[in-house]
């Protein structure tokens, strides 16, 4: 890297994910990190406000991904150089590859990072920001769309209209938003291979959940809480699943 310095801001939900990329970056005297952020919102006031270069930005977050990041602050007259960070998942690095970004996997890589770092000297498809990023977005909501048969055909269902999945014998139902439900000729496992590692988690042999809708887990009678609206659904999820499930949450 060469030129001027790239003022950056890092934004991921992580704390300990942004204490080691800071660490790395430390080596780099061309990056200068002005700002890191836990908080999306917060992080967007400021990438406004001091317009940097360089932006890392973790996807999966809580309240907003990194997609909706960049989303509020697209502009004709802003065009940061952006890294997307992520663990892996097919749908979003195909995505990202598709509209010219780059990304780095968890837990980052030194050696990633020093190759992504160098692509920035490089030039970029003739696309600016604004088109760039609308290449994204629709390539993301194709592969966010999944098509899944059904008795009498075939059904075709948004990953953020599912609220859980049930195993039926051979089959599963998949409770939708709005108070609806379809049964699929697949059976649970199947359907779980299909839906989003980062969004969706198994909780029992019985029902899959949509990571969004989740609001608690009580240990003592081992059952997870979900919350659509003003219902709350309640689902057994085993001991050894509910272990599994708070490693997937970082407590700051």
């Amino acid at each position: 890297m060469a030129g001027k310095p790239f003022h950056t801001i890092i934004v991921d939900d992580e704390l300990k994910a942004i204490s080691l990329l800071q660490q790395h970056l430390v080596n780099y005297k061309q990056i200068r990190c002005i700002g890191a952020y836990t908080n999306p919102e917060e992080a967007i006031e400021h990438i406004l406000s001091e317009k940097p270069d360089l932006l890392f930005l973790d996807i999966q977050m809580p309240e907003k991904t990194g997609f909706d990041i960049v989303k509020e602050i697209k502009s004709d007259h802003y065009s940061p150089q952006i890294i997307f960070i992520t663990a892996f998942e097919r749908y979003a690095i195909e995505a990202i590859r598709h509209a010219a970004f780059d990304y780095l996997l968890k837990p980052i890589n030194p050696l990633e990072l020093a190759q992504t770092l160098e692509r920035m000297d490089s030039p970029r498809e003739n696309l600016n920001f604004p088109m760039r990023f609308e290449r994204l977005m629709d390539k993301i909501s194709q592969a966010k769309q999944l098509k899944f048969n059904t008795c009498s055909g075939f059904i075709i269902l948004d990953t953020d209209e599912i609220i859980y999945c049930e195993a039926c014998r051979n089959y599963c139902e998949i409770y939708l938003i709005d108070d609806r439900s379809e049964v699929v000729t697949l059976s649970l496992n199947e359907v779980g291979k299909l839906l989003p590692e980062t969004s969706f988690f198994r909780i029992s042999r019985f029902h899959i959940i949509n990571l969004k809708f989740l609001r608690k887990v009580e240990r003592r009678n081992h059952t997870a809480f979900l919350q659509v609206g003003g219902e709350t659904i309640q689902l057994k999820i085993s001991a050894r699943n509910s272990k599994l499930l708070e490693q997937r949450f970082v407590t700051t």
